[in-house]
């Protein structure tokens, strides 16, 4: 009788190690450096859609964040700066609101004081977020033209960081 639950036991473990295996197996890979960004369409504040593949060709800046968030707050004017600096060069900055906790009018209102000139995507589900792995605000995603990850950054984006790792992907046909 003794044998007989430790079968029953054995099988009962691998059976749940298969079944942990299997259901990891579906989750979307991580975004890493050197990988292809994962696909997403989001609305906008004007209610259009705007979809990662119709940057192709550009250097793209996703950026998560929230109006809420200091650091994104901060940050915001440089990436203003950016995308009218360079964006005849090919950048296009992205910025993705985390409307899952914020709000649309809250949104309207940055959008208007900022003057942010990018497309603003709102993520009213947190699905792409999770997706992207953007728990902490902000975090921010650099891809190349191909749609490569090139650089990731959790906290502000600095002069230093566009420097370093945006503008020589703009100067890269």
């Amino acid at each position: 009788m003794h044998i007989v639950h430790r079968k029953w036991y054995s099988a009962l473990v691998l059976s749940l190690l298969l079944a942990l295996t299997a259901c990891g197996s579906t989750a979307p890979p991580p975004v890493t450096l050197g990988t292809a960004a994962p696909p997403f369409t989001l609305p906008t504040l004007d209610d259009a859609s705007v979809s990662l593949s119709q940057q192709q060709g550009k250097v793209v800046i996703v950026n998560f964040w929230a109006t809420w968030c200091t650091p994104c707050v901060s940050e915001t004017p440089r990436l203003v700066q950016w995308q009218a600096q360079h964006g005849a060069a090919g950048l296009q900055v992205l910025g993705v609101d985390t409307l899952f906790q914020d709000s649309r009018d809250a949104v309207a209102e940055f959008v208007k004081e900022y003057e942010v000139a990018y497309p603003i995507l709102l993520d009213d589900t947190g699905a792409v977020a999770k997706q992207w792995a953007a728990r902490q605000l902000p975090r921010s995603f650099v891809l190349d033209r191909s749609g490569l990850v090139r650089f990731i950054k959790i906290g502000e984006l600095t002069e230093d960081d566009f420097q370093r790792e945006v503008l020589p992907l703009l100067h890269t046909p």
